[in-house]
């Protein structure tokens, strides 16, 4: 309980111990001797006698949330806040509270649930100590743009024992909604800082994965330079190993567009050496680059 709640209650307790009169000094009594839903059940009767009371509305919306009944706490302070917005810290405070009460239930949905209620009433009301659990139960959950706004957040509260992997987290979600420009600073983050060798393997393959994809776009932009730069990341560390040629082969037409044969030359041979058994298109169109650097002609 806290501020006009916490003073409406006590002061009606001490009240109710002097003459014991009404639903509502019932209720206050009750909840000073902790029997919270018996006191609600005598707000709820002093409300119905008296709706316009804001006072008495904000008591059965505070009941209902310290009761744990979110659904009703919600309905309950929506209607109170309409004609007492001076209770809107009380509301969001209540909505916080039900939210790690979930948290300490391991209960994802609920604490979701509650925090929206929360900001509902007061936008910005994001709490950060729950945003690392908030970030995953939306990405499990498929709304990964609002998982991305969480993992954000979580970063800015992260020890530097958690920084690490809360990056990788938000790396890969940038990854999959097509983000690879804002996902790759992530997963060199995570290269320089993770400790295990599982993830930092996934972390270097997400890596190599991105910069040849960014690459690819960058050479058909014209971005001949920053293709080089990304094309250098995939082929320098071997991964993924599955376009480990046609990294190769993108880098050598980008050094023979540019005047640079002999190194377009070397790259060409690479796809070859890729390819021992000298197959598919792709070795093909290397061949015919080679021949053409060495004897001046397409074969």
């Amino acid at each position: 309980m806290r501020g006009a709640i916490a003073a409406l209650i006590v002061a009606g307790a001490l009240g109710a111990c002097r003459d014991g009169a009404g639903s509502l000094a019932r209720g206050h009594a009750l909840w000073a001797d902790s029997s919270y839903g018996a006191a609600l059940a005598e707000y709820r009767l002093a409300f119905s006698q008296d709706d316009d009371d804001p006072e008495k509305a904000a008591l059965v919306a505070h009941a209902y949330a310290v009761d744990g009944q979110l659904d009703r706490a919600r309905m309950a302070w929506d209607r109170a806040l309409r004609s007492a917005p001076s209770y809107e810290g009380q509301a969001v405070f209540d909505f916080l509270s039900l939210a790690r009460r979930s948290m300490v239930r391991g209960d994802l949905h609920g604490v979701a649930r509650a925090v929206e209620a929360a900001v509902a009433v007061r936008p910005g009301a994001w709490p950060e100590d729950l945003a690392g659990p908030l970030a995953r139960y939306y990405a499990g959950s498929g709304e990964r743009e609002r998982a991305v706004e969480f993992y954000e957040l979580a970063l800015v509260r992260a020890e530097p024992d958690s920084s690490a992997t809360i990056m990788l987290e938000l790396g890969r979600l940038r990854e999959e909604l097509g983000q690879c420009e804002e996902a790759l600073p992530y997963f060199e983050s995570y290269v320089r800082q993770g400790s295990r060798d599982d993830l930092v393997s996934e972390a270097r393959w997400r890596r190599g994965n991105c910069s040849f994809e960014m690459a690819t776009r960058a050479h058909e932009a014209g971005q001949l330079t920053a293709a080089l730069d990304l094309l250098e990341t995939v082929t320098e560390h071997g991964v993924p190993e599955n376009v480990q040629d046609q990294a190769w082969f993108l880098r050598g037409e980008i050094l023979f567009a540019v005047g640079d044969p002999e190194a377009a030359l070397e790259a060409y041979r690479r796809v070859l050496d890729l390819n021992p058994a000298r197959t598919g298109q792709l070795v093909r169109r290397a061949q015919r680059r080679i021949d053409q650097i060495r004897f001046g002609e397409d074969r």
